[in-house]
């Protein structure tokens, strides 16, 4: 996720991540520790903020682009699912974003001045969904120019996003009835330097594998999940997981994340994810307690957590509670 996930919109099943965007949980960096990983998380959206209040680059030509060009299998075949890829646009920084998608207000209809170029108001940018067996998604790298179209009233949108662009958050959803089944991969960019036929690119990305635990350099985790022993309702509890170390077929560091709630069974399960270190923040909906787990590597799909809401750190080693 972009960390950015949970006010997701269409709840189709208990783990949220249908071929629709499921989240939102608006940006602050979290530096994953011992890992190097860079994630988008917080709860608070910067609402003061506007797209109007970020300077261009005017040295960017047309904008800005990342030559990702999509998913395949492990043989480098099209993929064998349908699915989706979000990506979040980030103006500011890295170190300071502001998301001007995210800065939508559902009730009122308002938000960034350019809120309507977003293909999903609320949330992601770009939402970009692909079906089994299709080809390359971005086959000549993804775009983000300095005009839209706007998606409510037609016309186009000057935002000047792709000057003002500071980071752009890409991130992979599986179909529904096979999610947990395959990573979500995620990767972040926010460096933009090579000029080329009019456009300003970031480094080569490449193509990303879908994989499954049964691939290599996969993890799962899960246990037990109760209040004082006892099983809970389903939804009470949100699971918010990122971390795993990958590359893409040209190197670039990619790593997964997960967001879910409870199903209303005793356990829970995290589904498939990149090896390595992982946040996993775990928020009981019915006290607003929060508890942040760091793990510093899994790999494999046998590691167990077992959580229990009525113990400190709801019941995890080294967890940090609010």
């Amino acid at each position: 996720m972009s960390r950015t996930a949970q006010q997701q919109r269409h709840r189709h099943h208990h783990r949220r991540r249908a071929t629709g965007p499921r989240r939102r949980f608006l940006a602050v960096l979290v530096l994953l520790a011992g890992s190097g990983l860079l994630t988008l998380g917080g709860s608070t959206p910067a609402w003061a903020a506007d797209t109007t209040q970020y300077a261009g680059d005017t040295t960017r030509g047309l904008g800005v682009a990342v030559p990702f060009e999509g998913l395949t299998d492990q043989n480098g075949n099209p993929v064998p699912i349908s699915g989706a890829v979000g990506v979040d646009l980030v103006l500011g920084s890295t170190q300071q974003p502001y998301l001007p998608c995210q800065n939508y207000n559902r009730a009122t209809g308002t938000g960034d001045t350019y809120v309507n170029a977003c293909q999903e108001r609320g949330s992601y940018a770009t939402y970009t969904r692909f079906a089994t067996g299709q080809g390359l998604m971005f086959p000549h790298g993804y775009f983000m120019g300095d005009s839209q179209p706007d998606l409510v009233r037609g016309g186009t949108l000057n935002t000047s996003w792709g000057s003002r662009t500071a980071g752009l958050s890409f991130e992979f959803y599986p179909q529904l009835d096979r999610d947990p089944e395959f990573v979500h991969s995620r990767f972040y960019i926010d460096a933009f330097g090579h000029h080329a036929n009019g456009w300003t690119y970031s480094a080569w990305v490449g193509r990303i594998k879908l994989a499954t635990l049964n691939d290599p350099g996969t993890a799962r985790v899960g246990g037990r999940l109760t209040d004082g022993g006892h099983a809970l309702a389903k939804d009470r509890v949100k699971f918010l997981i990122f971390g795993g170390n990958a590359e893409s077929s040209n190197g670039y560091p990619i790593s997964s994340f997960a967001v879910f709630t409870s199903s209303g069974a005793s356990t829970w399960d995290s589904g498939a994810m990149y090896a390595g270190p992982q946040r996993i923040t775990v928020t009981d909906t019915a006290t607003n307690r929060e508890c942040v787990i760091d793990l510093k590597g899994i790999s494999g799909r046998n590691n167990t957590l077992d959580l229990d809401l009525s113990q400190p750190g709801f019941g995890a080693s080294g967890a940090v509670c609010h």
